[in-house]
């Protein structure tokens, strides 16, 4: 659409005062309220923090921001961030570079991946966290820090980015799914700088509707899907769907943001060595069996079988040693899977037998091997040194995870028959994640016994 330079000036004058008139009669979107709650808000105050559900366009209403403020305000900067360099170039920048290119009027600009170009004082850039010096020396007088996914940015980037809001004109607009107690996201709800917007799956169209109005946006049917599966009282069901701060206690095994950090390395990741699989078979009902791929640091779900007998699952896991190249199975063999195990032996395939409630290694701190093996894997997503695919069930089963101490101080891990006796599924995914990085005994593989044929010359004499 053509317009002369008194039109155009016109048009940015008003959309400087109004950002939803900007989105709806500029860029073509069609916001819904709490989009439009948080586009006037970062007009209105220098520091906005928003936690919200999955599924409510919240990376598209921090691309619209973007927009509106980089062109409503000349010679302006702004800046976005998140956890991972794959989050900043694949999700937010996706969302600016679509809303750019489908905009009613030319916005001008030369758009590159994660940066615009309007002028040598005017542009944009995508910044990843691993160097938080990249966040200092940016001075204008209009500039804004769009920080996505806020809850798995650490400190330091903040402290770093502070020189940002020095300016009368600049904004900060923290958004993302509320995961981690602690630090600048998880602090903003708690501090008077900050204006706050909270989102919940039941505050969307589709949901206060009961019925699809805006398909993109969460929906009755997918609600209900995680009640299901995850159960009210998950600190995935605090997280995304009511966009709350998970109620988690001392007790947690593996804190949610120690999960979903796990789950933003994966897609960076490089596969490495050892390679191993970790079995846990299914013993009955909804149980599961499932194969998990250990690559040095990096896991993937590779099977996940129901209602199979040994002879398919064990046929399953050969599948996997040849597909894979992995080394050894680690196989549960409490239940069903002493049957693999013993199927595998016998036809000479790396095996190793996995007795979780045998005693452990440190008899004085742990109850039995599974606590032990347990606490091993949490002490790698505690240090960053695991990276597991975004599945929300392996994520809903490692956040549901307790432990206590027993009467003499040793550590002790829930069971599956406890985790029954509080509603909830059988941990299957996390059990097959925890026994592929348990630790690998060396194998010796016995030659198979040779058989003589009886209709042989050898079978007749002797």
């Amino acid at each position: 659409m053509k317009m002369n330079k008194a039109e155009a000036r016109i048009l940015l004058d008003r959309a400087k005062r109004d950002p939803v008139f900007f989105v709806t009669k500029v860029l073509g979107g069609d916001p819904w309220e709490k989009q439009e709650e948080i586009l006037k808000a970062v007009r209105d105050h220098r520091r906005v923090a928003v936690r919200a559900c999955h599924g409510v366009g919240k990376t598209r209403v921090a691309a619209w921001v973007a927009l509106w403020f980089l062109y409503c305000h000349k010679n302006s900067n702004f800046i976005t961030t998140a956890p991972t360099w794959h989050q900043v170039e694949n999700l937010l920048w996706r969302e600016i570079a679509a809303a750019h290119a489908s905009s009613k009027y030319p916005l001008g600009g030369k758009v590159l991946q994660t940066q615009i170009e309007l002028g040598k004082q005017w542009f944009a850039l995508g910044l990843s966290t691993d160097k938080p010096e990249r966040f200092q020396g940016f001075h204008a007088e209009h500039i804004l820090l769009i920080v996505d996914e806020a809850s798995g940015v650490a400190q330091r980037i903040f402290e770093a980015a502070e020189g940002f809001l020095t300016s009368p004109g600049a904004r900060l607009l923290l958004i993302g799914n509320p995961t981690q107690l602690s630090g600048e996201f998880y602090n903003a709800f708690r501090s008077p700088l900050y204006h706050k917007i909270h989102i919940s799956a039941f505050d969307s169209p589709n949901l206060k509707a009961g019925k699809i109005i805006r398909p993109y946006l969460v929906t009755p049917e997918w609600v209900e899907e995680k009640r299901l599966k995850w159960g009210e009282d998950s600190p995935l069901w605090y997280s995304r769907v009511l966009g709350e701060f998970p109620e988690q206690g001392d007790d947690t095994l593996i804190p949610l943001a120690w999960i979903e950090a796990a789950q933003q390395r994966w897609q960076m990741t490089p596969r490495g060595e050892p390679v191993e699989l970790g079995v846990d078979v299914a013993r009955y009902g909804t149980d599961t069996t499932v194969i998990i791929l250990r690559q040095g640091s990096k896991a993937e779900v590779i099977a996940q079988l129901r209602g199979q007998d040994t002879m398919e699952v064990t046929g399953a896991v050969i599948n996997a040693l040849r597909e894979t190249g992995a080394k050894v199975a680690k196989v549960d063999v409490i239940g069903l899977g002493a049957g693999v195990a013993d199927r595998l032996k016998e036809q000479r395939y790396p095996v190793q037998e996995m007795n979780a409630g045998e005693a452990a290694q440190d008899k004085e701190r742990f109850v039995n091997k599974r606590a032990e093996w347990y606490w091993a894997l949490r002490e790698r997503f505690q240090v960053g040194d695991i990276a597991i695919p975004p599945d929300d069930e392996l994520a809903s089963q490692l956040a549901s995870l307790k432990y206590k101490f027993d009467s003499r101080g040793r550590i002790q891990v829930e069971s599956k028959e406890d985790m029954r006796k509080r509603g909830l599924p059988s941990p299957d995914k996390a059990d097959a994640l925890m026994l592929a990085f348990a630790p690998t005994q060396s194998l010796t593989l016995k030659a198979a016994p040779r058989i003589i044929g009886r209709n042989s010359i050898a079978g007749i004499a002797w």
